[in-house]
């Protein structure tokens, strides 16, 4: 429905949508002219349809028809928006696999969708299309073949140096998904006005010292309300 139907119930009237007969009209000029619109409309219509079968001839020849039934197994395509969610955002693309699995089809949903028995690990919808699924074809001679021999696909960052003890922290991130956290921290080996923020995921070598911090930080806060209190007595 466009906004003009909408307000006024109808479509706007057009040089195309009227039919006129020779006859029937007195103007030979505006006869002319409905004619010509609708062989420019006529022309057009027929070469958005024979784009739009060009079209579908082309990207069916990239399509396969695939259908599973419950209880297959199957493997699931790691598209950017998927190991986006499952990944650590310090991963590079280039180093997810194209696929995991296998994973068991549990349901057929529509024509084209399939729910998949997903691992606790993934922490996504289980439901995807047909597009994202293929066959999973198990190695009857060598079960071991099909297990991935390559390490997992972790970066972590590793520091030399030892902290000291972090300073301070503060929160980044516009929304909550995205929310990080960075920590000052005082090298060992450095003054504190060369102290630097570093991300949390990145200081997992020293899990002890957020531990200290934390409880450094409490008990500060723990003092400051005390004294707050206590400070209040009548004269």
């Amino acid at each position: 429905m466009s906004p003009f139907e909408l307000v006024y119930g109808q479509q706007p009237k057009t040089p195309h949508g009227i039919p006129v007969t020779e006859d029937e009209c007195k103007c030979p000029a505006a006869y002319r002219l409905a004619r010509t619109k609708q062989e420019l409309f006529d022309e057009a219509k027929d070469s958005l349809a024979k784009a739009q079968r060009r079209m579908k001839k082309y990207a069916d020849m990239g399509r396969r028809h695939v259908e599973f039934s419950v209880g297959d197994q199957v493997s699931l395509k790691l598209t950017p928006q998927i190991w986006k969610k499952i990944c650590s955002k310090y991963v590079h693309g280039g180093l997810i696999p194209k696929y995991d699995g296998p994973f068991e089809v549990v349901r057929i949903v529509g024509l084209l969708a399939y729910r998949l028995k997903l691992p606790d690990r993934l922490k996504i919808h289980p439901t995807f299309h047909v597009i994202s699924l293929k066959k999973f074809h198990q190695d009857l001679l060598d079960t071991s073949r099909q297990q991935t021999q390559r390490a997992p696909s972790v970066i972590r960052k590793e520091f030399e140096k030892t902290v000291m003890k972090f300073l301070d922290h503060r929160t980044m991130g516009q929304s909550k998904k995205n929310i990080q956290t960075d920590y000052l921290v005082h090298w060992a080996v450095e003054s504190k006005v060369d102290a630097t923020w570093e991300r949390n995921v990145t200081l997992w070598q020293f899990e002890d010292k957020f531990d200290e911090y934390w409880a450094t930080k409490e008990g500060r806060a723990q003092l400051t309300r005390m004294s707050g209190s206590s400070g209040g007595g009548g004269l």
